[in-house]
């Protein structure tokens, strides 16, 4: 595993998972930021103000995306597969099938939760996470060092 193109993947696939999940929400009118509604929720459980909050949740967000890439990554050298499209699309959706579990415990536990549609907020953050899978996936599949 080559732990700087492993970053890589978690920093693009983390990047390119967030700009959808920003352009679903000006679509749709919603926030369905995965990073931004994670700031939010900390903003109304600690003494963080909004921006700080903010910051917390892309943090966490990018941190936990780190983690997904380190998965990824650890499964193509476990069984020595290359990357490729086919299984990113399959992490991603796994991957997001996960996530919306654990982001609907959170919603449930949540003293003060958003306002967010689930159903909607869920179907968008499975296909953010398959655009997760297919960005890690390209940036794993280089030849070249990336970082």
């Amino acid at each position: 595993m080559n732990s700087n193109k492993t970053l890589a993947a978690g920093l693009a696939g983390t990047t390119f998972m967030t700009l959808f999940s920003e352009a679903v929400s000006r679509i749709e009118g919603s926030n369905y930021n995965e990073a931004e509604v994670l700031g939010e929720l900390f903003n109304r459980i600690t003494p963080l103000n909004k921006a700080e909050a903010r910051v917390a949740g892309y943090t966490g967000h990018y941190i936990v995306g780190l983690g997904f890439a380190v998965v990824y990554s650890a499964y193509l050298n476990k069984f020595k597969t290359k990357p490729s499209i086919l299984n990113g699309i399959v992490y991603g959706a796994l991957s997001g099938i996960a996530g919306a579990a654990v982001w609907h415990a959170a919603f449930k536990a949540h003293p003060n939760p958003l306002g967010v549609k689930l159903g909607n907020y869920y179907q968008q953050l499975v296909l953010a996470h398959i655009i997760f899978g297919v960005s890690a996936a390209l940036v794993l599949q280089t030849k070249k060092q990336i970082i």
